[in-house]
Parts: structure tokens; sequence; C-alpha cells
């Protein structure tokens, strides 16, 4: 039950007006909130929750009111320094809190509180997209890093990794994770199938330049031929005796993610502000957002169900999403040349 709300003595005269009861049940609401989430979500909103009640020294839930909320999202906006999509989601699982606790916690039908002062601050003003006031890094900069690795077996995985992130917007932990049996090679158009934010099992296309990049990497690291379903796309490399112990087939981990893309930009020698994994998705949204390409599509592309998006959109689509890989050759600079150098 500490996990979230302390139990420290001023916590609990506060987070419950004094009453000790009164306390545990909003200690019990609130667990019991956050553990019908799935996992991604529960952390998401558990931050949001924290700091709100934070803001306010753990103040009493039914001692919030209006002013509290639209103080919590100027504090967002202009001090925390949060996206507005951040912002988006923190007002949301606090309102969502206040909804849960306006619900019977029992069967005598008694609800700790009768209304919920968020649903009155407005929400309209924020833009809920994944690349609104994102930081992207610039495509200029990514091919300074990618240029400068090396093309042994280490640096044809890691350029096809950065490449993978580059040409399909994915989150670290769905590249990571991938394994062999998540990819459908023989498929025309190719595709693969991630796990996105939230659990929901999607398939996109797999972009050529991707392929080509993997393959390289597969043919320097002799592992074209003994490639098994559960093998991971992305493994160690047998180059050091850190590696050679572990088990070839075994993908990497998330925080790999971030180590080969800080050694790489360390490597190129260009500036680390905004040298981040999910600064490359914000990349992708943002080159296909300056080509023109719908909202829909571009959140399709992401597998980000954003509350701007119908359902019936999403519910509609047929097949792996559209990689849009002729749209992000055609606004980068000198991107068709490092699909074809990787063959050469």
């Amino acid at each position: 039950m500490s996990a979230i709300v302390p139990l420290d003595p001023v916590t609990i005269r506060n987070f419950g007006n004094g009453d000790r009861k009164r306390f545990e049940r909003y200690v019990l609401m609130v667990t019991a909130f956050l553990e019908g989430k799935p996992a991604n979500t529960r952390r998401a909103y558990r931050c949001g929750i924290m700091q709100f009640f934070e803001l306010f020294d753990w103040i009493s839930p039914e001692k919030v009111r209006v002013a509290h909320a639209v103080a919590f999202k100027k504090w967002l906006l202009e001090h925390h320094g949060v996206s507005e999509s951040t912002t988006y989601c923190r007002l949301s699982a606090v309102s969502s809190l206040f909804d849960f606790l306006c619900r019977p916690d029992g069967t005598d039908g008694d609800a700790l509180l009768s209304s919920n002062p968020f649903k009155f601050v407005p929400r309209s003003d924020i833009q809920p997209t994944p690349y609104a006031r994102a930081t992207a890094m610039d495509w200029e900069v990514f091919r300074e890093i990618v240029d400068n690795i090396p093309s042994d077996e280490a640096g044809l995985r890691d350029k096809a990794i950065l490449i993978f992130f580059a040409f399909t917007g994915r989150r670290r932990a769905e590249v990571a994770q991938l394994r062999i049996r998540d990819l459908s090679l023989r498929s025309r158009p190719r595709s693969y199938t991630v796990k996105t934010k939230g659990g929901r099992v999607q398939s996109f296309e797999l972009p050529e330049v991707c392929y080509d990049a993997m393959r390289a990497y597969w043919i320097a690291a002799d592992r074209l031929h003994g490639l098994h379903p559960d093998a991971g796309v992305f493994t160690a490399t047998r180059t050091c005796h850190l590696t050679k112990h572990l088990d070839p087939d075994r993908p990497l981990s998330n925080r790999m993610m971030n180590d080969i893309l800080k050694r790489a930009a360390i490597r190129a020698d260009v500036d680390m502000e905004g040298v981040r994994i999910h600064a490359i998705r914000h990349m992708a949204a943002r080159d296909l957002d300056e080509a023109g390409v719908r909202l829909q599509d571009i959140q399709a592309f992401l597998g980000h169900a954003s509350p701007t998006t119908t359902q019936v959109y999403l519910d509609r689509l047929s097949g792996p999403a559209p990689a849009h890989e002729d749209v992000l050759l055609r606004v980068r600079d000198a991107a068709a040349e490092m699909a074809r150098g990787l063959v050469d």
C-alpha cells in the first residue's frame, strides 16, 4: 500500500483529513485503481497521481477543488517543463482516479467522493499528439551518428538497430524484444509484429532499408543460416570476453538500445543534447508530418492510440500498417544512398 502513498505521520494526517480509517480507504482505492491498469499505463498514472498529491502536500481528496486541478495543469506546462502529451496524460490519470473515488467502495453504496473537480479543467487546448512539442532528433545529426559507426560485425548490428528506429518510429522495448518469429520476411510487403504500449499486438510493414540493414548484420555475424523463431533479431556480438558466454540468441536489453546510441553519438562527436532513442521516434513522426501525411496515418504508423484518433479508422486497417518508406526517403537527404550502401 505504501508504494504510492507515503506512510509518514504528515501524509497520514493530511491524506484522509485526520481520519485514519478514511486514509486507509483512500490508500486501498488508489491501489485498486492502479492494479486494474496495464503495466506501462500503471507506471504513467502512478507518476501523475504522485506529482499531484506531492504538489499539494498530500491534500485529502475530498478537499481538492477545481483551483487545485487548474494549478496542477499550469505547473506541468509552465514549471515542470513536460510536453503537452505528457501533461494531457497526467491530467487524465488524476481525473480517472477521482472518477474511481466517486464509485462506491463497498456493498453499502457509500462513495468516498461525490464529484470530480478535474472534469471542469479544459484539456481541449492541449495537443496530445506524440510529436506536438516533443524534441525530435535532426536527420543530419542521425546521419552523422550512423555514418561514423564502423562496418564490422558490431557496427553493422548497431547501424541496423538505429536505422530500424529511424524508419519505423518504434519504441525502445519494441525493438529490443524483437524475435525472428515476429518477422514475416516472405510476405509482400514484408512485415513485423510487436506488442505496443497498452499491450496491443500490432503488425507493421517492414521498410526495405531496415531489411537490408538487418540482413547485412546477420551475414557479418554469421547468423543468416542459423536463425530460428525464438532467436532475437538483435543479439550480443561475440567480440569480447564480456559477451562470449551469453546466450547467442538472447535479445538485447532495453538499456542496451540506449547504450548503442550513446556510444555512436560520442564516436561521431555530435552535440549530445536530444540524443535519445525516443527522439528518433519523434523524428520519424515529425518527418511524416512535414511531408503532409495525415494525422491518422502517422498515429497508425507509430501504433499510438491518441484520443484524437477515431477508433473506427484504426479498426478498419487491414494487414500491416504502411511504413511510408517512400515518404521518409523523399524528405530525408541522402537516405536512399544510405539504403544502397548497406548492400554494396
